[in-house]
C-alpha cells in the first residue's frame, strides 16, 4: 500500500467546516496567505460574533466575491462593510476595485480619496489602493501602483509591512529571491512595530518550500512560537510536514492544530490517515469515529475504521465498516480497500469471498498488486480448489520477479491438481510435467535441495504411475539422498524420506536382477529401521 495512494482518499472528502468559531482574525489570516476556501468558511462563521469587526470581515468576504469574479455579491459586501463602520477605508478600496473592473477610474479615485479621509497617513490603505490597481490590471495602472507605493512609503518612513507584502507578490512571478527579500523585510517592520505578520511567514516560507524545505519549515516553527495560537501558523506548518514526508511530525502538529476551533473536518481526516500510518491504530480510529459523529456518511472515515480495526485484529467491527464503506454507490474505492477487506474476511473465515475481493484489488492495479495473485492461489488451494490454485499462481509466476521459493510453491500445486485427476490420463501427466518443469528451476538455484527433489520424485510417480519405478526416478532418488547426505543431521530429520528412497531403489534394482545392489539399499533400510518386517522378508529371499 502506498501511502500517497492511500492518502488522497482518506482527504478526497475534504470539506470546509470550520468546528466553532475560534476568531475572524483567522479568516483574515487564510485570505492573506491565499487559502481562500478556508478564509471564506471562518469569516462566514465568525461574523456574528460579538468580538468580530464586521467591517473587516465584510472587506475579506468582499474581496472573496470579487477575486471569483462575482461583482454584485463583492459590492454588496463592500457597502454593509461601510455600513458597519465607514472610518474604515478598506471597503471603500474594494468598492474602488470593482470600479477599476468596470472601467471606471475616476470613480474609482473617489472611493480611494474616501479611504483615505481620516485615514490620510495610514500606509497601509496606501499598500491596498496599490494592490487594486495591481488586481485590475498591473501594466495599465503601473504609474499609479508606483505612485501609492510612494506615498505608503514616505508616510511610514519605509516601514510599512504591507507594501512590502504587495512588492513580495509583485516580485514573485518573475524574481524568487527579489520577492522573499520583500517578505522579509516586511517581517522585520512588522516585528519592529510590535506585530506578527504571518502572511509574509507564510508566502516566504512558500517560496523555499520546493527547493530549501527544511529551511522552509524552520521559518515557520518560528511563526508558531510567535503566535502560537494561528490557525494558519498552525496548519501551514503540519501542511509543510506532511508535503516534506516528514510523517511522524505532521502527526504531531495535526494533532495541535485540531484543537484550535478554526480548524476543519478535512484537518482531521488527515490526522487519523496519519495516525494510522504510524501505526497508532487506537488513536487514528478515535479521530475517525469523531469525524463519524459529526458526519455519519463520510466514506473516507468508514475507510479509516475498517483500517484501524483491521489492524487491531477486531474483524467483525471491520467488517461492519467494510459494508458501510461499499454502500456508497459512487464513491471511487481503491485496490486497499478490496484487498483489506479480503484479509478481514479470510480471517472470519469467508475465504470465497475474500478471493473475490482480492481479484478486484488485483484487477484495479495489477502491476503494482502482482503479489495479490499469490495470495488468491494460496486460498483457492485452501478450499482444494487446485485448478484455481494453479492458475493464480502460474499467471503470478509468469508476471515476473518469481522466486525459487515460488517456483517451488507452483510445482506443489501442479502436484496436488495432478493427484486430483485419474490416473493415466493425459491431463494428469500434462499436471504433472508443468510441476516437474517448475521445481526443476527451483533446484537450479536452491540451496537446501533435498526436499526439492523428494518433490520432483513424487511428481514423477504421479506422471508415470505410482507402480512404475523409472531411471528417472531412481536417478532423482540418488541426487536427493547425496543432497540430504550434506548435512548429516539431515538423515534422522529426514528419515522417511531415506527409507523411501532405499525401498524403492533396492525394488528397482531387484526386478533388474542386480541382487548385490538391491541388497545394498535394502540393508541402508534396515540399518534405519531393524524391525522393518516387509524389508526383513526380501531380504531372506535375495
Amino acid at each position: 500500500m502506498k501511502f500517497r495512494t492511500i492518502f488522497s482518499f482518506v482527504l478526497g472528502g475534504m470539506v470546509m467546516t470550520a468546528f466553532a468559531q475560534g476568531g475572524y482574525q483567522d479568516g483574515v489570516d487564510y485570505y492573506n496567505a491565499e487559502r481562500f476556501d478556508k478564509a471564506k468558511t471562518i469569516l462566514e462563521k465568525t461574523l456574528n460574533d460579538p468580538s468580530t469587526k464586521k467591517a473587516v470581515s465584510y472587506f475579506y468576504l468582499g474581496s472573496l466575491e470579487l477575486d471569483n469574479n462575482n461583482v454584485a455579491a463583492a459590492s454588496e459586501n463592500f457597502n454593509k462593510g461601510v455600513q458597519a463602520d465607514p472610518a474604515y477605508g478598506y471597503n471603500y478600496v474594494g468598492l474602488g476595485q470593482i470600479a477599476l473592473k468596470n472601467g471606471n477610474k475616476k470613480d474609482a479615485e473617489n472611493y480611494f480619496k474616501q479611504a483615505l479621509e481620516g485615514n490620510k497617513k495610514d500606509a497601509s490603505v496606501m499598500a491596498a489602493i496599490a494592490r487594486a490597481y495591481f488586481n485590475v490590471d498591473p501594466t495599465l495602472y503601473a504609474k499609479e501602483i508606483e505612485k501609492n507605493i510612494a506615498n505608503a512609503m514616505k508616510v511610514s518612513k519605509n516601514k510599512e509591512a504591507q507594501v512590502y507584502v504587495l512588492q513580495g507578490d509583485m516580485a514573485k512571478a518573475s524574481d524568487i529571491g527579489q520577492a522573499a527579500g520583500f517578505y522579509e523585510q516586511a517581517m522585520v517592520y512588522d516585528e519592529q512595530a510590535g506585530n506578527v505578520n504571518p502572511e509574509a511567514y507564510v508566502k516566504y516560507a512558500n517560496l523555499y518550500n520546493k527547493v530549501n524545505p527544511d529551511f522552509a519549515i524552520g521559518k515557520l516553527v518560528e511563526l508558531n512560537e510567535k503566535l502560537p495560537t494561528s490557525a494558519l501558523a498552525q496548519s501551514e506548518l503540519a501542511e509543510k510536514y506532511y508535503d516534506g514526508n516528514q510523517f511522524t511530525k505532521a502527526a504531531e502538529q495535526y494533532g495541535k492544530y485540531i484543537k484550535n476551533p478554526n480548524h476543519f473536518q478535512g484537518d482531521e481526516q488527515r490526522y487519523s490517515g496519519l495516525l494510522y500510518f504510524g501505526k497508532k491504530y487506537q488513536e487514528s480510529l478515535d479521530v475517525a469515529n469523531q469525524v463519524l459523529a459529526a458526519d455519519p456518511n463520510n466514506e473516507y472515515m468508514q475507510r479509516m475504521v475498517m483500517l484501524n480495526k483491521a489492524a487491531l485484529k477486531d474483524f467483525a467491527g471491520a467488517e461492519e465498516a467494510a459494508q458501510k464503506l461499499f454502500s456508497h454507490a459512487n464513491a471511487k474505492f481503491t485496490a486497499t480497500d478490496y484487498s483489506t477487506y479480503g484479509d478481514i474476511l479470510g480471517e472470519l473465515g469467508r475465504p470465497q469471498e475474500a478471493i473475490e475481493a482480492y481479484v478486484k484489488a488485483y484487477e484495479m492495479n495489477p502491476e503494482k498488486n502482482k503479489q495479490m495473485l499469490a495470495e488468491i492461489s494460496s486460498m483457492y488451494n485452501d478450499l482444494e480448489n487446485d485448478q484455481k490454485a494453479v492458475e493464480y499462481m502460474q499467471k503470478f509466476v509468469d508476471a515476473g520477479d518469481a522466486t525459487l521459493n515460488d517456483y517451488f510453491i507452483l510445482s506443489n500445486r501442479y502436484k496436488n491438481l495432478g493427484l486430483s485427476l485419474p490416473e493415466g490420463s493425459p491431463e494428469r501427466a500434462e499436471a504433472a510435467n508443468n510441476g516437474i518443469k517448475n521445481i526443476d528451476l527451483a533446484i537450479e538455484g536452491a540451496a537446501n535441495k533435498g526436499p526439492l527433489y523428494r518433490n520432483k520424485a513424487t511428481l514423477l510417480m504421479i506422471r508415470d504411475g505410482a507402480e512404475n519405478t523409472t531411471p528417472e526416478l531412481i536417478d532423482t532418488y540418488k541426487a536427493m539422498i547425496a543432497a540430504y547426505d550434506e548435512d548429516p543431521a539431515n538423515k534422522e530429520k529426514y528419515a522417511d524420506a531415506y527409507k523411501m528412497a532405499y525401498t524403492r531403489m533396492g525394488s528397482y534394482y531387484m526386478q533388474q536382477g542386480d541382487n548385490a545392489q538391491a541388497r545394498e539399499y535394502f540393508q541402508k533400510v534396515l540399518e534405519m529401521d531393524p524391525e522393518n518386517a516387509p524389508v526383513k522378508e526380501v531380504m531372506k529371499k535375495l
